[in-house]
């Protein structure tokens, strides 16, 4: 909805919608393009799938599955989680940074991933299959969640005044 122009603004330019440029200046506050705020959607997408793999490997091969699912399912939040973290804080406070930050939060997630399937023993007490099954259906929702709240929130990345 539009509002009433001022009258020392000029009639060649659009009306200014001052109820969205007050909601931007109030985002920007609480960290604009900055913001953690897409974590809680998508931590939760990614527990309810998390749970239900769990419980159906549980159910169908006993609980080395149902481990195997906790763990990929962790692994993806917690894969996810440290990037959004890294490239937040460094993007607020150093955004010609941004790219660097989120290269060597990569590499090392990627180092320490690799550390973690090295140890993880293929005959062991976790089914790695259903560790498997738990990050690809992780991946699948956590991204989904993170474009649903991209999609559905307005994220100014300059401001509209």
């Amino acid at each position: 909805m539009l509002t009433n122009r001022p009258k020392n603004q000029p009639d060649s330019l659009p009306p200014l919608n001052y109820a969205l440029a007050a909601r931007a200046e109030a985002q920007a506050q609480i960290g604009g393009a900055w913001s953690l705020r897409h974590l809680r959607i998508c931590w939760a997408a990614l527990g309810i799938a998390g749970s239900v793999i769990t419980t159906a490997g549980w159910l169908v091969k006993g609980s080395g599955a149902g481990w195997g699912a906790v763990l990929g399912t962790l692994i993806v939040g917690l894969f996810f989680s440290v990037s959004a973290v890294v490239i937040a804080r460094v993007g607020a406070r150093h955004p010609e940074r941004v790219m660097w930050a989120a290269l060597l939060s990569y590499v090392v997630k990627m180092v320490a991933l690799g550390v973690v399937l090295v140890f993880i023993p293929t005959d062991g007490f976790l089914d790695t299959r259903w560790m498997a099954g738990a990050v690809g259906l992780g991946l699948a929702v956590w991204l989904a969640a993170h474009m649903r709240f991209v999609w559905t929130n307005k994220i100014f990345y300059v401001s509209p005044h």
